[in-house]
């Protein structure tokens, strides 16, 4: 038996259930990271040694911590902003409705999140590593200042604005079909 696309029990309802628990996933893993980290510095400040029960788990250069850390915030509070967005754009869907000015407005502004992370996730590791590197913490052999450019992340952007645009004209045309007697 298909599923229908829209409308209550349809597959949108679905993916906004699954965006949902995304969102809550995404919201635990920042506590976790942030308790991951803690641990951390506190085993670097207490002279290396890790806590027993969460040796396998601390991170002991400041180097990899400062990255993980930084990333792994940028990466968590960027889909809890997309899931909150996406959520939205699922509601229109599951009432049926989805050539809303609103959906080519979210569209956007996941672009422009997923930019922001990108972005910022690029300059903060060029960053930590440039003053890293002024302070003589090596990373290893994989320490190149220059930003690794993550093409499907950009690609997936200039999609969503693509896509914002195609929603934003339904929008329009369905306005002007409304008004036509």
């Amino acid at each position: 038996m298909l599923m229908r696309a829209t409308g209550r029990g349809s597959i949108s309802s679905f993916l906004k259930l699954a965006v949902d628990i995304a969102w809550v996933v995404a919201c635990a893993l920042l506590g976790f990271i942030w308790i991951i980290a803690a641990i951390s510095i506190f085993s670097m400040v207490s002279g290396g040694e890790p806590i027993t029960a969460f040796e396998r788990i601390a991170i002991a250069s400041p180097r990899g911590l400062t990255l993980w850390t930084l990333t792994g915030t940028i990466l968590c509070l960027g889909a809890m902003i997309v899931c909150a967005y996406l959520r939205g754009v699922f509601e229109t869907l599951v009432n049926g409705d989805p050539f809303v000015p609103g959906n080519a407005r979210r569209f956007t502004a996941i672009a422009i999140v997923l930019a922001i992370m990108e972005g910022s996730s690029m300059l903060m590791t060029t960053m930590v590593l440039l003053v890293l590197g002024a302070f003589g913490i090596s990373g290893g052999p994989e320490d190149p200042i220059l930003p690794k450019i993550n093409w499907p992340v950009w690609f997936a952007v200039l999609t969503l604005l693509v896509l914002a645009q195609v929603f934003r004209e339904g929008a329009a045309m369905r306005e002007e079909q409304k008004m036509t007697i």
